[in-house]
């Protein structure tokens, strides 16, 4: 490996190290997750230019005798200033941070892709509960996880349109209600027919073109809790930000 290099990076997490130094951690599509000592992040030339949630070029220098990266300069594309001036959007960020940081250690461009689409609807003023919705559930797509919504996994009986679907708590995926696992008074887990057409549908969009399909306001926040359940249930144990977006 190159002790210099040049890459596409997001900044997930910051951390104050000493008076003039901080603690960065990075999502590259080239190096995977990595932290990094961005010196005179606070007080110095690297000051303003590293912030939560910002992307853009970075350039690193791995230490051979350390084993440690520093971000020697910075190239921003893609600000962040809009997120980080509203609490809501603030909390989103963290969550899809939380995510990548829990869930995905590796280099993968199409991840990547995702979280810069996700954060510049954001930063865009993009609706914040759609953003999360798809956010979640490209992210099960982009990590191999997409369940037929055709088809139970369990018993392989084929949906029909008007089908309401329980949720399997082992295999982490809908399923007929007949194998669901869930008790029948527990809703946070079901998902109506009116949401697998919406499910189906913006499966097969870009992320921009399904956050554009509008939802009525209490639709919108079923299916929000519905995806951060989901996700949590995948990650197989507490995302410490998800109370502050449901």
């Amino acid at each position: 490996m190159e002790r210099n290099q040049t890459v596409s990076a997001v900044v997930l997490q910051t951390r104050r190290f000493k008076d003039m130094h901080r603690y960065i951690t990075i999502f590259s599509p080239e190096l995977g997750i990595i932290q990094a000592i961005a010196y005179g992040a606070r007080k110095g030339k690297l000051a303003g230019k590293i912030e939560q949630f910002l992307s853009g070029i970075f350039y690193v220098y791995e230490n051979p005798v350390r084993h440690e990266y520093s971000i020697v300069d910075v190239q921003p594309q893609c600000l962040s200033d809009g997120i980080r001036s509203s609490l809501e959007k603030t909390f989103a960020a963290s969550f899809i941070a939380e995510t990548i940081l829990k869930m995905e250690g590796g280099a993968r461009q199409d991840l990547y892709d995702l979280v810069l689409k996700a954060y510049s609807a954001l930063e865009k003023n993009g609706d914040v509960t759609l953003v999360l919705i798809q956010y979640i559930w490209k992210f099960i797509a982009v990590a191999g996880l997409m369940p037929s919504l055709t088809h139970c996994p369990v018993c392989d009986t084929a949906y029909h349109e008007r089908d309401t679907l329980g949720y399997h708590s082992a295999l982490h995926v809908p399923c007929c209600r007949r194998c669901s696992d869930l008790f029948e008074d527990d809703s946070r887990m079901i998902m109506g027919p009116g949401f697998r057409r919406y499910a189906v549908l913006t499966a097969a969009m870009d992320f921009d073109e399904a956050i554009s399909v509008e939802l009525s306001l209490p639709t919108a926040s079923r299916i929000k809790r519905y995806m951060l359940q989901y996700i949590a249930s995948i990650a197989g144990g507490e995302l410490k930000s998800l109370s502050m977006v449901m």
